[in-house]
C-alpha cells in the first residue's frame, strides 16, 4: 500500500509540474509560477493538489487542454454560424437542412437527365427500327 501511495504522490508531482511549466504566467492564479514550483517540489502531495484547486486558472482560452469549447467551423474558421453569417453572406453558409435539401434537388436534376436520355435513347432506337424496315 506504501509503494501505491508513492507512485500516486510521485504521478501527482509530475502532473503539477508538467501543467505549471507549460501554462503562462497569464494563466496562474494566486502565485507566480517559481513560487507554484517551489511549493509543489517542497510538499509535493499537498502543493499538487493546493495547485489544481487553487493555482490553475481553469477558465476556458486558447490553450484548454481538451475542455469543451464551441467547435470552430472548419471551412471558414467562425465559431458560430452566425458570425460566418455576418462574415460571407447567407449565400456560402448554408444550414445542414439548407445543404441537404440542395443535395435532394440535385439529385432530382440528375435522376430527371437520366430519365430524359434513356427516353431520347428509346425514341431514337424506335426512330432507326422503323426506318430501317
Amino acid at each position: 500500500m506504501g509503494i501505491l501511495l508513492s507512485g500516486v504522490s510521485v504521478v501527482l508531482l509530475v502532473f503539477a509540474l508538467i501543467d505549471i511549466i507549460t501554462r503562462p504566467d497569464s494563466e496562474t492564479r494566486g502565485l507566480p509560477k517559481v513560487a507554484w514550483i517551489l511549493l509543489v517540489i517542497i510538499v509535493p502531495v499537498v502543493g499538487s493538489i493546493v495547485w489544481f484547486a487553487i493555482g490553475h486558472d481553469w477558465n476556458p482560452g486558447p490553450r484548454n487542454h481538451g475542455r469543451y469549447i464551441d467547435p470552430m467551423r472548419h471551412e471558414d474558421g467562425y465559431a458560430t454560424l452566425g458570425a460566418a453569417k455576418s462574415a460571407h453572406g447567407d449565400k456560402r453558409v448554408m444550414t445542414t437542412e439548407q445543404e441537404l435539401a440542395e443535395l435532394d434537388r440535385e439529385i432530382a436534376y440528375w435522376e430527371a437527365q437520366a430519365r430524359l436520355k434513356r427516353a431520347k435513347e428509346a425514341v431514337g432506337e424506335g426512330d432507326s427500327a422503323s426506318a430501317g424496315s
